[in-house]
């Protein structure tokens, strides 16, 4: 048995403990599984009370997807409380060379339909037509705003595309204008996003100046407007 005054191990026959004089004859006798097991209970509590590392991970990961989940509501939030301050419109220019250019095109439609007069010969003579006709669409169907938190351009007659741009991640805005351009006002609207090597050109744009200077201080035009 051990001595419960000092812990060292004793005769079960002592009265009295060898190494500090305690009394033992009036004490219960410790046994060694019961002072294993004191051992043990007591390392358990420490470890419990140890602070862990992993725990540490854990509760900066749940501050992390708190902060991210508050990010994401504020920006939904934003996107439904969107407000159109300024539409970006189209050129006329935009028509100008299917317009110059549409005698031919016609010229050889006709060519087509008179001397095919057959479906085939038909569908031919619309395909010849497409470099008139696709400008057109794409002048009345492109369309290109600026709201409070975003810039949504749609562009494309057939296969739409549809392309949303924060403002805050809008890393370079740029025109690209040749001297026909100059003297139009009109030009060709690049943007290049943040952490992206994609450019996006919205073509043939009025005003674009104006534009280039909205999205360049999206904050102070828009407080502008909102006053």
């Amino acid at each position: 048995m051990f001595c419960p005054n000092c812990g060292k191990k004793v005769n079960d026959y002592d009265n009295f403990c060898k190494f500090c004089g305690h009394d033992l004859r009036d004490q219960e006798p410790v046994s060694d599984s019961d002072s294993n097991s004191y051992d043990y209970q007591s390392y358990e509590i420490r470890e419990e009370h140890k602070p862990s590392k992993i725990s540490v991970y854990e509760d900066t990961d749940i501050i992390t997807s708190v902060e991210q989940s508050n990010e994401i509501e504020t920006e939904n939030q934003n996107e439904e409380n969107e407000i159109v301050v300024y539409e970006i419109k189209k050129h006329y220019m935009a028509l100008f060379w299917p317009i110059v250019f549409s005698p031919i095109f016609i010229a050889y439609f006709w060519i087509f339909y008179v001397n095919i007069p057959t479906f085939w010969g038909f569908l031919i003579a619309v395909l010849v037509l497409m470099p008139i006709i696709y400008p057109i669409l794409r002048y009345f169907s492109d369309r290109a705003v600026i709201t409070t938190s975003n810039l949504h351009i749609r562009q494309g007659a057939f296969n739409t595309e549809e392309i949303t741009v924060p403002l805050n991640k809008i890393h370079l805005v740029r025109l690209r204008r040749s001297y026909l351009g100059r003297i139009a006002d009109y030009g060709h609207l690049i943007i290049e996003k943040e952490n992206s090597d994609k450019e996006i050109t919205y073509r043939y744009i009025q005003d674009p100046d104006d534009v280039q200077f909205i999205l360049g201080n999206p904050k102070a035009y828009i407080t502008e407007y909102l006053k």
